[in-house]
C-alpha cells in the first residue's frame, strides 16, 4: 500500500500545495497543461495501453474470444487506438487522457487493496480512505472522460478566486497527504 500511497498521495498533495501556495501557478500549470501536445500524447498512449492490459488480463471469455483471435492483437489496437485518438480528437486530448487513466486506476488498486481488508464485521479499515478516494477519482475519470471541456471550465472556476483555490488546495493536500500517511502504516 505505501505504493498506492505514494501513486495516489504525491501528485494530489503535490497539486493541492501549489493551488494553496500559489494559485496563480496552479492556473498556469493547469493552462499549459490543457494545451500541451507532448503531455496529451504521452498520457493517450498509456491510457490505451493500460486499457489493453486490463483487457488482456480481465479474464473473461466473451471479452478473450472477441480480443485475443490472433497474438498481440489487444496491443496492435492499443497502438492503432492511441494514434487515431491523437489526430482526431486533439481538443481537450490531455484531460480527456486523464480522466481515462483516472477511470483504469481503481482496477488496480482494488486487487491491491482487497489484500489488506480486515476480518468481515469490521466497521471501518484504513485502507476503505483508498477505497472511497477511488470511487470518486472513477466518478471524476467518467464525467472528464466524456466532457473534459467541463472538467477545465469546473477547475477554472474554482482557481478563479482565492478563497476558492485555498480551500480546494487545503482539500487535495489533506487527501494526498492522509493516503501517504494511511498507505505507510499498512
Amino acid at each position: 500500500m505505501i505504493f498506492w500511497g505514494l501513486i495516489l498521495g504525491l501528485p494530489i498533495l503535490a497539486f493541492g500545495g501549489v493551488v494553496l501556495f500559489s494559485p496563480e501557478s496552479a492556473k498556469r500549470f493547469s493552462n499549459w497543461f490543457e494545451n500541451n501536445k507532448i503531455v496529451a500524447a504521452v498520457l493517450t498512449v498509456a491510457a490505451w495501453f493500460w486499457t489493453a492490459y486490463e483487457c488482456d488480463i480481465i479474464g473473461i471469455a466473451a471479452f478473450d474470444n472477441l480480443l485475443k483471435i490472433f497474438p498481440f492483437q489487444l496491443w496492435i489496437m492499443a497502438a492503432v487506438l492511441s494514434y487515431l485518438t491523437i489526430i482526431w480528437m486533439p481538443k481537450n486530448l490531455s484531460v480527456r487522457a486523464l480522466t481515462g487513466l483516472m477511470m483504469l486506476m481503481p482496477a488496480s488498486l482494488s486487487r491491491t487493496s482487497h489484500g489488506y481488508r480486515p476480518p468481515a464485521g469490521t466497521v471501518f479499515a484504513p485502507v476503505d480512505v483508498f477505497v472511497y478516494v477511488a470511487y470518486i477519482i472513477v466518478i471524476i475519470g467518467m464525467y472528464g472522460m466524456f466532457y473534459p471541456w467541463r472538467a477545465e471550465k469546473f477547475l477554472s472556476f474554482l482557481l478563479a478566486k482565492k478563497t476558492r483555490a485555498y480551500a480546494f488546495g487545503g482539500l487535495l493536500a489533506l487527501v494526498g497527504s492522509s493516503l501517504m500517511a494511511i498507505g505507510f502504516s499498512l
